[in-house]
Formats: C-alpha cells, structure tokens, sequence
C-alpha cells in the first residue's frame, strides 16, 4: 500500500484493538499505532439515547437505535467521542486502512444510518511524535450520553467480546452481499 492509498484512522473504544478491527474488516494484519487525540471526550450511549429517526442517507428503512436492538438487546451501550474542550484527550489507536476497509467501519458505526458523522482532516501526533492527518467518527450533535469516562484509562470493551465478534463478522458479511447486489445492478444497467 502506498501512502496515498491509506487513510489513517483513529480507533477508540472497541475499535482501539486489533481483535475488533480484524472482526469488521477480515484483515489481521493492520498496521496500528497508539495516539490520543485532542479536544474530544469520551463518554457512554446507552440504547435509548441513539437516534430512533431513519436518516435520509440510511440504506434501508430502519433507524440505528433498531438495528443495535435488535443485534444488542436492551443493555446496549457503546463508547462515543464527542466535541470539548482543546485540552480534553481520548486514547486511541491510528489504523492504517484502505478505503474499502475505511467502508467497513463506516458501515459498523452506522454513520449513513445517523448515528455517528465522519470526523476527517484532524492532526495527532502518534506516539513516536509524527504529525498525522486521521478520520474518525464522533457522535452528532443533539444527542445525550449517560455518562463521561477518562478518555485516557478504559476498557475497550463495554459489552461481552463474543458478541462483538460474533456481530461484527455477520455485520461485514451482510455489507459484503449488500455490495454484491449493487455492482450486479450496475452492471446490468
């Protein structure tokens, strides 16, 4: 991979480790750095507070609040990044992604379902000191969270790993056939 095929992307939460992002994109073998990045917090969504409306970019007629209920259940709560103050950090991972695998976790975030919005053109510096431009997702505006965490100290996980697993690699199978249907459509225009 080039440096212009690659998007770096920050990783929070579940998506900090190698495990998750194995699970939403099929490769084992990214190549991740830790970073924190600045002028974010970290805080946690329960089910109920993530948007019940379908979006206008939603592919399918369903709102993210439903399709985490019905892949989570009633407990689902998940970690968001939001907008604060220019001295609050988050912890995280940069990922080198392609843009197919950038896709895929757009897709598992569920941003053209409404509930996160792309965050892109922001500088960090990964560990070893080196300015890098990333994408991430941060949580839209108007929506409430139950609790703030220490961006800097958590569990990557808040839910059981299996779960996530187990959600994650239908969820990519699922995107993959989605596409299949698509380019097929295309095709046959």
């Amino acid at each position: 991979m080039t440096k212009e095929d690659k998007i770096l992307y920050f990783g929070y939460g579940a998506n900090m480790t190698r495990e998750m992002m194995a699970w939403i994109t099929g490769n084992e073998n990214l190549k991740g750095h830790p970073a924190k990045i600045r002028g974010f917090k970290l805080g946690v969504q329960k089910l109920n507070q993530i948007p019940s409306e379908v979006s206008q970019t939603s592919s399918a007629p369903v709102s993210p609040q439903q399709i985490l209920r019905e892949n989570w259940g009633e407990n689902f709560e998940s970690y968001v990044m939001f907008r604060a103050d220019p001295d609050s950090e988050v912890a995280g991972t940069i990922w080198e992604l392609t843009n197919y695998e950038r896709e895929l976790v757009r897709n598992w975030e569920l941003i053209d379902f409404g509930w996160y919005e792309d965050l892109r053109g922001v500088r960090t510096n990964i560990q070893e000191g080196e300015e890098v431009v990333i994408e991430t997702e941060v949580l839209r505006e108007n929506q409430e969270i139950d609790r703030q965490v220490d961006g800097l100290k958590y569990e990557p996980f808040l839910m059981p790993q299996s779960e996530f697993k187990r959600i994650a690699e239908r969820e990519r199978g699922e995107y993959l056939e989605r596409q299949r249907i698509i380019e097929k459509k295309i095709k046959f225009k």
